[in-house]
């Protein structure tokens, strides 16, 4: 691991990370970065500590967060094969 961690900027981490600006700063105050540790906030600045150890942070995170989608279970009668007519309207 490196010694001292690279201080970028939230676009420079954003654009590393391929992510937009609103969602780091939605992952900072979810508390998936720790201050201190990942990031610095002076007033309204923020630097964030680029390092090997911030990457192994969030490929941890990903690895418990990872959760099973629920299988999709369609109900009515949307779709390719509902009748086009409700029959119940019709006079017979």
């Amino acid at each position: 691991m490196s010694t001292l961690p690279h201080m970028i900027t939230i676009d420079e981490f954003a654009q590393l990370m391929r992510i937009s600006r609103s969602t780091a700063y939605t992952w900072i105050a979810a508390g998936r970065l720790e201050p201190g540790r990942h990031f610095l906030r002076i007033d309204r600045v923020v630097r964030i500590l680029w390092s090997e150890e911030l990457l192994i942070h969030l490929l941890a995170q990903t690895k418990t967060e990872n959760k099973q989608v629920p299988k999709l279970v369609r109900k009515g009668k949307g779709g390719r094969n509902r009748c086009a007519l409700n029959s119940d309207y019709l006079e017979h």
